[in-house]
């Protein structure tokens, strides 16, 4: 048996570092993410705000890690991404022969590529669709498959969104409106993942699946579930509790509370609501950690990675740090690989 160390880091705007004649400043940066990213050591990396297209994921794995680790492609040259803010994983090389990447069209003819989107009770619908679609990474370790799923659901930014819910009156509802419609179009993104999940489940009765990536509600999370009756994002991709046997294990469930977050952003609509924000998850299903599988996911396997972190960018500015998120890691007890 082995351990294997997956990593969920959304590295802001990565794409920039990958630019010729950086900024002394933005070198900094770039210094600090090669370093954060090798200490880290993942065996695999869901990445988040990487680089668009494969020119770029390749100035990041061959440019900035010199191929220690290598990114997995899609076979037909297809990912489903808009904007410039993509979803990669990288593996480490010595994994590449048995990972590949889930065809966009198999997903979609599992889950759906586009559905019917209703705002607040009206019956006519919008045609919705991931911006950013789920990039599954497929690994095949001694004739399991494993699935890993990254996640990159967001809210759309409100343009002037705390002027306007400063300004009150009509400008605040405007801004209410506007950011109840980016949740409604999230929520049924996240229903689209657990459709995918459910078909999963129909053909194979342990499916050994993880979620990971970045889940960000918006400003106001808890005044728009009171208020609205509008529930989070990692409620919906957990799914039911009444299917047990379908519901998403979270690995910080028995991480320590107050180290329980991986962003600090102070939120203009419950301005007492407490800065530390968990954003970044990796989730799995049951037969994971029920030993029913080769794989095994022991209690204590996930955290946040503070100190890695922190010591990194501790004497940097600012706008020299690597990344404001942090990642997330799990140690998944495997056997040994035979290829």
């Amino acid at each position: 048996m082995r351990l294997l160390k997956i990593t969920s880091w959304n590295v802001a705007h990565l794409e920039r570092l990958t630019k010729p004649d950086l900024s002394e400043t933005a070198q900094v940066r770039r210094a600090a993410v090669v370093q954060e990213l090798r200490e880290l050591n993942p065996d695999v990396l869901c990445l988040l705000e990487g680089p668009k297209g494969e020119e770029g994921i390749d100035l990041v794995a061959q440019g900035l890690l010199a191929g220690d680790w290598l990114p997995v492609k899609a076979a037909d040259g297809e990912y489903g991404q808009r904007g410039a803010q993509w979803i990669w994983f990288l593996v480490r090389r010595e994994l590449a022969p048995i990972a590949s990447l889930l065809p966009v069209s198999t997903w979609d003819a599992f889950a759906g590529e586009a559905w019917p989107c209703h705002f607040w009770g009206s019956f006519e619908a919008q045609l919705h669709r991931h911006y950013r679609h789920p990039q599954t990474l497929v690994l095949d370790w001694n004739g399991l498959r494993v699935e890993m799923v990254g996640l990159h659901l967001k809210s759309k930014y409100v343009n002037q969104g705390e002027s306007m819910w400063k300004a009150g009156g009509e400008k605040r509802e405007e801004f209410i409106r506007e950011a109840l419609s980016a949740r409604i179009k999230m929520t049924t993104e996240a229903a689209n993942v657990r459709a995918y999940i459910d078909a999963k489940f129909q053909q194979v009765e342990k499916p050994a699946i993880f979620v990971m990536g970045d889940l960000n509600d918006g400003p106001g999370k808890e005044y728009f579930e009171q208020r609205y009756l509008f529930f989070d994002l990692i409620s919906n991709v957990q799914g039911d509790i009444f299917a047990a046997s379908r519901f998403l294990n979270h690995a910080l469930f028995d991480f320590a509370g107050h180290l329980r977050w991986t962003v600090q952003f102070d939120d203009f609509v419950d301005p007492d609501r407490d800065p530390h924000i968990l954003l970044d998850h990796i989730l799995f299903t049951q037969p994971l950690v029920d030993s029913s599988l080769p794989w095994h996911i022991s209690a204590g396997a996930g955290w946040v990675e503070h100190e890695i972190h922190d010591l990194i960018n501790a004497p940097l500015k600012e706008a020299a740090r690597s990344s404001d998120h942090k990642p997330v890691s799990l140690r998944v007890e495997v056997p040994d690989l035979m290829v």
